[in-house]
């Protein structure tokens, strides 16, 4: 099975870099494929979960896969520290100022702070470029 949805993939692929199909449509294609994985995982991922469960240790060897229960990262909540809260407070200060400083910098301006030292400007990396698809439903 796994062959078959890679092969049907890969014909994809190797259409566009031959030329004989439209790279747009194909990517707008596989994208919508990959909406409708997504989704259907999301429908039938309690199902799944609870058939594994049925395994020794909650682990199967099934259709080429290793398969097991694991349990995502867990995460940690500060808010509620009133010394954090101060410290973060300070950090986003920080980055605005560096913000300020850096779109200033590139007029040739250089900022201070309340105390009269400059103001580092933050560096700034532009973001790649991207498709974004939207499909209709």
């Amino acid at each position: 099975m796994k062959d078959q949805i890679e092969q049907a993939i890969a014909d994809t692929v190797q259409a566009v870099e031959d030329g004989n199909a439209d790279a747009l449509k194909a990517f707008i294609r596989l994208k919508a494929v990959a909406a409708t994985i997504t989704q259907a995982l999301k429908q039938i991922e309690e199902a799944a979960m609870e058939e594994l469960l049925n395994y020794p240790k909650g682990k199967a060897e099934l259709e080429g896969a290793k398969v097991e229960v694991r349990s995502s990262a867990g995460r940690w909540d500060f808010k509620g520290i009133q010394e954090w809260i101060s410290v973060n407070h300070t950090l986003k200060n920080i980055e605005a100022d560096a913000k300020e400083a850096a779109k200033l910098a590139e007029r040739g301006k250089v900022m201070y702070d309340e105390d009269g030292v400059e103001v580092q400007p933050a560096d700034f990396t532009p973001g790649k470029e991207t498709i974004f698809v939207s499909l209709s439903k």
